[in-house]
């Protein structure tokens, strides 16, 4: 019984792989031409994205160094004023996103949009997001200690009265 198997599979397997005798030239030629498409798109989309990678590089080097050695290559980057210099600065800023959302936020919004890649203008799209989501998650914060605040401060009225209503000399007689 193996042996049959063994033969069906080979069998099966070289079907597969032959070409169709059915398939004329005409219907042969798309696919080449979807291939090769598909192979120059894919080539497109790499040369765009590799500006997007050098970017990704650079912050990995910059997150590694010192709070104030960012701080002097972001004074660097400022001065120049570029498109570039300004996608840079994002970039660094991502570095420690809970201080510099606001500041991060602004850049995006300085940044001229039509000089960049769609893998650029993607980049910057998450970026974006998580400082949004990061600036709502501050306000729900401030918001959330602002209510602990008050109600620690309205515990501590009530446990006033009580310690003032027992102290009085009506609340000792009851």
């Amino acid at each position: 019984m193996k042996p049959t198997l063994t033969i069906a599979f080979f069998a099966l397997i070289s079907a597969c792989s032959t070409p169709s005798n059915n398939i004329n030239q005409k219907e042969s030629t798309p696919s080449k031409t979807r291939v090769i498409s598909t192979t120059s798109e894919k080539l497109q989309r790499s040369a765009n994205i590799a500006p997007v990678v050098a970017l990704l590089e650079k912050r990995l080097a910059w997150c590694l160094l010192p709070e104030n050695e960012r701080t002097q290559i972001d004074k660097i980057l400022a001065n120049q004023g570029s498109n570039d210099s300004i996608l840079q600065r994002i970039i660094l800023s991502s570095c420690e996103p809970q201080q510099n959302a606001d500041k991060s936020q602004e850049l995006i919004q300085s940044v001229n949009s039509q000089l960049l890649s769609e893998a650029e203008h993607s980049l910057l799209m998450l970026i974006d997001a998580e400082n949004k989501s990061t600036l709502q998650l501050q306000k729900d914060r401030d918001v959330f200690k602002e209510k602990l605040r008050q109600t620690i401060d309205g515990i501590s009225d009530i446990e006033t009265q009580i310690n003032n209503d027992a102290t009085s000399p009506s609340g000792s007689q009851q």
